[in-house]
């Protein structure tokens, strides 16, 4: 069974680029060679940048840019393990300029501002006041991702918390913690139970004990993990969450929210639901994770936008009338070589990094570019603790301690670099053999207390 999990983890991680392209210092250094510029440094973002230095270019390679406003990369899949305490901030928020290190890959922390596409500018404001900046390109990769939504409910801007990034992260561990101090259950309300909820409950239900914690997880549909096509994983969860006696309120949705908690009534449509109209659910803490949408800066660059506000791609990644402007992540939207449209996670968005560094590579140098094709490795799912679900090419379904393991040891090297992956992961494995050991005198010591 261990080879078994070893192979699956294996499935999901792929070559971590080596880069060997200087630091870019001048602009006089790269006449001739031409600009790239990546917007964004989220996933798909960054993991571009690292496959753009990494490939051969037969000759000078150009200068790639990397735009993003924090300085830091953040692997959000941990997110939750963050919150908790469970793993370090250098281990799942590394900063860009450690990151990218000895890659060739120029970063500049700075907001993008505006894309002029016929002179070929990408406008952004850097950093500490450091005033509008103009980056030229040739070629261009918009990665500018999504920002949560949580202003459309009376009160949820005011008084939750929302739970997308590292300082939100953070900032719930802070608030949790000083809470914990006063004394007394936490009372937490986490709204929205997609795969963001759904772990960041279980992780918070793992952290604390019943007797610390009343958790409570709204959400709308009638079924946890919905957007989840694995019966095994939606299964795992809801019986994650039973087990560790959260309050799970399925059919329901926030009315509002305030400084005391949340007024939770059925949702429309729900056919009834467990919220009640009107129910008032006391909480020192609101968590909110329902929703997202695409980055509020795409509509104001005047490109072709879908319906839902993401940039319209084709098969290529290449924006629809565009020969250079490619876009993937979730602030793209179009389909695969097969028809498919992609999902929004970070598994589909480091996919598409290795298609867009190709292609932007191929259009620069006017060869065929490559349709992307989507490949579906499988759906993790973390618990907290050593407690995770793992389904992998439908071949292999795992719950508990062998998938929290093989969970780590997939993300330890999907890591974006070589470099950050041997440290992370030699970290979590000295932290795995710690907690076997204590695991191992803990039980002795019950045993022994039995006889």
């Amino acid at each position: 069974m261990l080879s078994i999990a070893v192979r699956a983890a294996l499935a999901y991680a792929r070559p971590v680029v080596r880069s060997t392209v200087r630091m870019a210092s001048s602009s006089s250094d790269s006449l001739g060679r031409g600009d790239v510029c990546v917007l964004g440094g989220g996933f798909g973002g960054l993991y571009t940048a690292l496959r753009l230095s990494g490939l051969d270019w037969g000759g000078a390679k150009p200068r790639i840019t990397l735009v993003d406003r924090s300085d830091r990369f953040v692997f959000l899949p941990m997110l939750y393990e963050l919150a908790t305490g469970s793993v370090a901030c250098w281990e799942v928020a590394p900063p860009f300029e450690e990151v990218l290190a000895g890659s060739g890959v120029e970063f500049v922390q700075a907001d993008v501002r505006s894309l002029d596409t016929a002179a070929r500018m990408v406008g952004v404001a850097e950093a500490g006041g450091g005033g509008l900046r103009h980056l030229p390109y040739d070629q261009c990769v918009l990665a500018l991702g999504a920002e949560p939504v949580v202003g459309a409910v009376p009160g949820a801007a005011e008084h939750a918390l929302p739970f997308y990034g590292l300082d939100d992260a953070l900032a719930l561990r802070r608030k949790l913690k000083a809470l914990a101090a006063e004394g007394g259950a936490l009372r937490v309300t986490v709204v929205g139970g997609g795969y963001v909820g759904v772990e960041l409950a279980a992780n918070l239900a793992a952290w604390l004990p019943p007797s610390q914690l009343q958790l409570t997880l709204v959400h709308r549909a009638g079924e946890l993990v919905d957007a989840s096509p694995l019966d095994f994983n939606r299964a795992a969860a809801a019986d994650r969450l039973r087990d560790a006696g959260v309050d799970v309120r399925l059919r329901a949705e926030v009315e509002r929210v305030t400084p005391d908690g949340a007024t939770v009534r059925a949702a429309a449509g729900g056919g009834g639901g467990e919220g009640a109209a009107g129910e008032e659910i006391g909480a020192d803490v609101v968590v909110w994770t329902a929703g997202s949408r695409p980055s509020s800066l795409l509509p104001e660059l005047g490109l072709p936008l879908d319906e839902g506000g993401r940039l319209r791609v084709g098969p290529t990644l290449q924006l629809d009338g565009s020969d250079a402007l490619f876009a993937l992540g979730d602030a793209a939207r179009g389909v695969d070589a097969a028809g498919a449209a992609p999902p929004s996670t970070a598994q589909a968005a480091i996919q598409q990094a290795d298609y867009a560094a190709w292609n932007v590579r191929a259009a620069m140098r006017n060869e065929r570019m490559l349709p992307y094709r989507y490949a579906n490795l499988g759906e993790m799912l973390s618990f907290g603790g050593a407690d995770a679900a793992l389904s992998s090419l439908g071949l292999l379904e795992l719950k508990g301690p062998l998938a929290a393991a093989s969970r780590r040891a997939v993300y330890a090297a999907r890591m974006p670099t070589a470099k950050q992956a041997a440290k992370v992961g030699a970290s979590w494995a000295i932290d795995a053999a710690i907690n076997t050991a204590l695991g191992a005198i803990a039980a002795a010591n019950k045993a022994s207390k039995k006889e």
